[in-house]
């Protein structure tokens, strides 16, 4: 009689563990989409008070003259490991992409083999939050925030059980 209550509780178990674990994806399975830039931001690095502000265009453009960023209004990302950079509905760049180490950090290949690092800090299903450590005259990370943009094929995607 024993035996039947701790194969039941057994089993009960790895259901719950089996639902659990599908709930929970993995960075390179929940990183596939398009997704809107909605913000940079850069915070200083080693700064009491921790201060930190928006970037405008400007100051963009001063961070990213001698580095390869992606001044793209929506990055798509495909389960074949390309990413696809578009300004409006005008392919800007494509490439390929990597999730490394344990799901935080994002690798961007580019045909030339110029690698980029990003550091993921937040993926949901809705939000992506990415840093890269910028050596302007203050060190500090500047802090690129992104929307998932609203597909028909995100919308099936949700819809399902």
């Amino acid at each position: 009689m024993n035996i039947k209550y701790l194969y039941i509780v057994f089993l009960l178990t790895l259901v719950l563990l089996a639902s659990t674990k599908s709930r929970f994806l993995a960075p390179d399975k929940l990183i596939v989409g398009s997704w809107e830039e909605v913000s940079w931001k850069y915070e200083k690095v080693n700064h009491k008070g921790g201060s930190s502000f928006e970037i405008d265009e400007k100051q963009k453009q001063e961070i990213t003259k001698n580095l390869v960023i992606h001044q793209s209004e929506t990055w798509e990302f495909n389960d074949d490991g390309s990413l696809i950079f578009y300004d409006g509905e005008k392919v800007k760049e494509s490439l390929a992409w990597n999730v490394k180490g344990r799901g935080n950090i994002l690798e961007l290949i580019h045909n030339n083999k110029t690698l980029e690092d990003y550091e993921i800090q937040e993926i949901t299903k809705d939000s992506l939050v990415i840093h890269f450590h910028s050596d302007l005259q203050v060190r500090g990370i500047v802090k690129l925030t992104f929307k998932r943009k609203r597909t028909e094929k995100y919308a099936q995607e949700i819809q399902q059980p």
